[in-house]
C-alpha cells in the first residue's frame, strides 16, 4: 500500500507544502516551499528503536541550512499519531526573508502536521510483514 497526499499552507507572502507518501505504516514527508525549494535538512525516526537522527546540509556560504527546525516542528506535532517510522526532508528558502516570515514558518509547519495527522487517522489496511522462515 502506497498512498500520496499534498498539504499546503500559505501565509506571510509564501507557501510551504508537505508532500507525504505513506508506504504501509511508514511516512516520507518533504517540506518544501518559498522562492527556492531545496533540501536543507533531514530528520528520521525509527519506530522500533525510537531513535531520532538529524542531518543538516551545508548552504551556499558554508553554514548549515536552518530548515531542520521545520522538520523538528513537524515531527514533534505528529509523532504521537505515527503508525510507523518517518523521514522528513525540509527545504524552504524565501528571498530576502523577513522576521515576520521566519516567525510564521513554525505555525505554518504545525498546521501542515495537523492536516497530515487528520489524514493519517483516516488510513486503514496496514499490514504486518511476513518473513520467510528458511532464512537464518
Amino acid at each position: 500500500m502506497i498512498k500520496k497526499q499534498i498539504f499546503t499552507v500559505k501565509e506571510a507572502g509564501y507557501e510551504i507544502q508537505a508532500e507525504v507518501t505513506l508506504a504501509n505504516k511508514d511516512l516520507l514527508v518533504n517540506l518544501l516551499g518559498g522562492d527556492l525549494p531545496h533540501l536543507g535538512g533531514v530528520l528520521t525516526y525509527d519506530v522500533s528503536s525510537q531513535e531520532v537522527k538529524e542531518v543538516k546540509l551545508f548552504s551556499h556560504d558554508g553554514r548549515f541550512h536552518k530548515d531542520i527546525f521545520l522538520a523538528q516542528v513537524f515531527f514533534e506535532n505528529i509523532k504521537d499519531q505515527l503508525p510507523g517510522s518517518i523521514t522528513i526532508t525540509a527545504g524552504v528558502h524565501v528571498d530576502g526573508i523577513s522576521q515576520e516570515q521566519i516567525a510564521a514558518s513554525k505555525g505554518m509547519t504545525e498546521d501542515l502536521a495537523r492536516q497530515c495527522s487528520a489524514w493519517l487517522k483516516e488510513q486503514k489496511g496496514f499490514k504486518e510483514p511476513v518473513y520467510s522462515s528458511h532464512f537464518k
